[in-house]
């Protein structure tokens, strides 16, 4: 995916998180471990979260610390 402001291609992964460990991005199809969000890894700084556990694919730009995701809300 083009990042729509600096148009260099976006890295795909899994934005994922619980409320122990806070959320976490990594590239690829996998979700951060355990011991990757126990070490800070991969942590998402904006991201506050108190809920349980959960997995959304997400595009991140390294360059302009941007990230996508899709999403539909449910009325």
């Amino acid at each position: 995916m083009e990042c729509p402001y600096c148009k260099k291609e976006m890295k795909k992964g899994i934005l994922s998180g619980d409320s122990r460990q806070g959320i976490a991005w990594k590239e690829g199809d996998k979700r951060a471990s355990i011991l990757d969000r126990m070490g800070g890894a991969h942590r998402l700084t904006a991201a506050k979260s108190n809920l349980s556990t959960f997995k959304i694919v997400a595009h991140f730009c390294p360059d302009c610390k941007k990230m996508i995701i899709d999403t539909d809300i449910q009325e």
